[in-house]
């Protein structure tokens, strides 16, 4: 008994020390491989991208920050968030700096070169925002448009396939994008479908295209980690299958933004929101 409670307690002040969610279970419902260090899974992650990765009252928070949580639990392990950036996250997984990224990175051909990829968290969704007074209805309006774009991301080419001759300029993070935007310095951005539905939410003068799809979205793992990225899996599948995911979902985005379908059929059993 006196085990368990120092146990307990040892967690609770760790959890402490990071200023983060950091999971620690007694039983992990799945065998905790070696980690960058022992006990601890080192997590990148984003500090600027509401409502998956973010930064709240001083600690790391977001669907995917609290998935990752739950992905920790379920192995044994006490998760430890570093904030970086986009263009820096995958670098650093492949040279071990951190285990993994709680940031859902679209998973394209170059990037698989780079580092190997968990199945499924979603299926990116992206958006146009731009000024209601100059609104661009479609993302194939913006070519010929400015339009900003985090660094380094995905998104860039597949904008440029569906707007030829757009003009790109590329931005550190979404607020740097957004204060762009509302300086009229550039026509729009092009963001996920939960990054934008959030900034048109707070400001009310910006408006959102039609939505379209960019891919598969997962976590990075080093390529020499197998032991690791089959743990995660494993973890992963269990919150997708006992519904931890889907109330995850429904906590973090507003009703317009919907789980992907394709999700259900990598996940055979997962519950719709409607069960919740």
């Amino acid at each position: 008994m006196k085990f368990w409670k120092a146990l307990a307690a040892a967690c609770l002040a760790g959890a402490a020390v990071l200023g983060a969610a950091g999971a620690c279970a007694a039983s992990p419902e799945t065998p905790s491989p070696d980690t960058l260090s022992p006990g601890v899974l080192r997590v990148a992650y984003r500090a600027d991208d509401k409502p998956v990765s973010f930064l709240r009252d001083g600690k790391p928070a977001g669907l995917l920050v609290d998935l990752m949580n739950d992905i920790g639990r379920r192995m044994g392990l006490r998760v430890e968030y570093v904030s970086t950036s986009f263009a820096a996250m995958l670098p650093s997984v492949r040279n071990h700096q951190y285990d993994t990224a709680a940031f859902g990175v679209l998973v394209t051909p170059a990037r698989r070169k780079v580092v190997d990829f968990t199945t499924a968290i979603g299926y990116g969704q992206a958006r146009l925002v731009s000024r209601a007074s100059e609104a661009l209805a479609t993302v194939q309006s913006a070519s010929g448009k400015t339009i900003a774009v985090t660094i380094g991301s995905a998104l860039i080419p597949q904008l440029a396939r569906i707007a030829p001759h757009v003009v790109i300029r590329q931005f550190p993070n979404i607020a740097a994008s957004v204060d762009a935007l509302l300086a009229g310095q550039v026509d729009g951005l092009f963001t996920g479908e939960a990054a934008a539905a959030h900034v048109i939410a707070q400001h009310h003068g910006l408006v959102a295209s039609q939505t379209v799809e960019s891919g598969m979205n997962a976590f990075p793992v080093a390529k020499d980690r197998p032991a690791l990225l089959a743990a995660m899996n494993q973890a992963l599948a269990g919150s997708m299958r006992d519904g931890t995911f889907t109330r995850l979902f429904l906590r973090w985005n507003p009703p317009s933004v919907t789980i992907p379908a394709r999700l259900y059929a990598d996940y055979p059993g997962m519950p719709h929101p409607a069960a919740h």
